[in-house]
């Protein structure tokens, strides 16, 4: 039950993807409205899909759960589906199809990439028993989410900037959000990125200590943690203080994030040999 709910999810986001991107490039609002649909069902099979595995299939739930790697993707994959749940009712409901439409391949992305560990048994190594562990983790991934909406941001303002300048088709120009709007989310998602982060730095730390009497070891996983956070800092410091005008922002969000998600996953498969501390 479970490998059939996991493939058709996954087709699922495949075909709502590739209609979210193309709804952007049609003037025929049929294709956003079926895209549209298909985001809900998807969504829609996509809770249903946890509530399989943490609760049918391993009865685990969702905080033990997250402590498998697969469940882990999982719980990356759920904060997004909630941020824009949250997003869609906010006040940036008139920009949202648009970031959604960035958002939902990555999604795809993220379960594609879960797929080979369906299966796999591995969990994290520390103690699970401190009880700020299951917060530190889902704050600090709320941090990167956040940093991964700033990117998102970032590409469409200069999506958008090129169309003006090329002056392409003003049916198209209007379907996205105004530069000024796209600004304004950049700099509300990365404050909040910078603060959650802090947040779970701080949490994280708390945690070694009580499991292993020092406050940082030198892991991978912590340093490319703090180099987020400085990156993160950086960037609000930047974009809050006009210091940088936002096209330069926006390209070096961009430049950072890619280059982080890159440091990440060879950390993880080529130094630690594993994923994210799970053996």
């Amino acid at each position: 039950m479970f490998d059939v709910l996991f493939i058709t999810t996954l087709v699922l986001f495949v075909v709502t993807s590739v209609l979210c991107i193309y709804s952007l490039h049609t003037d025929d609002d049929r294709h956003k409205n079926r895209a549209r649909l298909l985001l809900i069902a998807a969504i829609a099979t996509f809770v249903a899909l946890g509530a399989v595995r943490f609760y049918l299939t391993t009865d685990d739930g969702v905080v033990r759960g997250a402590f498998t790697i697969w469940g882990y993707f999982y719980l990356l994959a759920l904060a997004l589906v909630v941020l824009l749940v949250y997003l869609y009712f906010s006040r940036w409901r008139a920009q949202w199809w648009s970031f959604t439409t960035l958002a939902v391949p990555f999604i795809t992305l993220v379960l594609i990439i879960s797929t080979p560990f369906l299966d796999s048994a591995r969990r994290i190594t520390v103690e699970t028993g401190h009880w700020l562990l299951p917060l530190h983790i889902v704050i600090a991934i709320l941090g990167e989410i956040f940093f991964f909406l700033s990117f998102i941001g970032s590409v469409l303002y200069l999506v958008m900037e090129w169309q003006l300048k090329k002056k392409a088709s003003m049916r198209f120009i209007f379907r996205l959000p105004t530069l000024e709007s796209i600004e304004k989310f950049n700099r509300w998602a990365i404050a909040r990125a910078f603060l959650l982060l802090s947040f779970g730095l701080v949490s994280g730390a708390f945690v070694a200590y009580g499991v292993f009497a020092t406050m940082f070891q030198g892991s991978p996983k912590e340093i490319i943690l703090y180099a987020s956070w400085t990156v993160m800092l950086s960037l609000f410091w930047l974009r809050h203080g006009g210091r940088l005008d936002p096209h330069r922002a926006s390209q070096l969000n961009v430049l950072l994030f890619v280059v982080l998600m890159f440091i990440f996953m060879f950390a993880n498969i080529y130094i630690t040999m594993g994923f994210h501390g799970f053996k």
